[in-house]
């Protein structure tokens, strides 16, 4: 059973963009295959990072992209290519989830928009949620996604005012990650690449008004794995 659900509510306006073209699904899309895009308000943007880009490969991908904005800074959230088998690949911009596991996108009824997103994952297995949200701010957060791997189970969430950035890079496999950046008119920046034979389990909590940065490139060989826990601010 394939479900495709594309809905602009009734505040739509005509400047949003759902941009999913026909080469998106190239070769084998699996029987399972869901997609849910929901737009609401103007300058919502869901589109290709390079001209025929958006394509996926592989089987029982659920997808469910959603964008809230009641602003005038747009939102853009880009799509490279979504690769393998049995993944899960959730995110809004403009509305929060309570966690990795929720399926149910909520919003504050306070937001500002601007932010920007790009997902291109590789691989079999991944589950990927997320969500960037403000309060009011026109300046968004900013999120860079390349996995390239197996397995891989990525959470995260940038929440407050203040432009946040995030840039993850990944090519091993069995990495859990977890990123946090929130704290109202704070600048966090995270640049996290991970590699090695074995995978990395990663949490990183940046907080607080005070600007923080971090920077990892972490190459595991540990059989096993390996472990990184960081928390910065108060």
């Amino acid at each position: 059973m394939v479900t495709v659900l594309l809905l602009l509510s009734p505040l739509g306006k005509a400047d949003n963009l759902i941009e999913l073209k026909q080469g998106s699904f190239q070769g084998h899309t699996g029987d399972d295959l869901n997609i849910a895009i929901v737009q609401k308000g103007a300058d919502n943007k869901i589109q290709c990072y390079r001209d025929n880009s958006c394509w996926m490969t592989g089987d029982d991908f659920n997808l469910h992209l959603e964008q809230v904005n009641t602003s005038g800074a747009t939102n853009v959230l880009e799509l490279w290519h979504l690769e393998g088998d049995n993944n899960n690949v959730r995110f809004g911009q403009g509305v929060a989830l309570s966690g990795s596991s929720d399926t149910t996108f909520n919003y504050d009824g306070t937001e500002g928009g601007g932010h920007y997103a790009r997902l291109d994952i590789h691989g079999d297995g991944n589950n990927v949620a997320g969500y960037q949200t403000n309060q009011g701010s026109t300046t968004g957060h900013y999120y860079a996604q390349l996995i390239f791997s197996d397995n891989n189970n990525i959470w995260t969430a940038q929440k407050g005012n203040g432009r946040k950035t995030i840039n993850l890079y990944t090519t091993s496999d069995g990495n859990g990650v977890s990123i946090t950046q929130q704290g109202n008119n704070a600048e966090h920046n995270a640049n996290i690449q991970l590699r090695g034979s074995y995978g990395t389990d990663l949490l990183l909590l940046q907080q607080g008004t005070t600007s923080q940065s971090y920077t990892l490139q972490q190459n595991c060989i540990t059989v096993g794995g390996c472990s990184v826990s960081i928390t910065q601010g108060d």
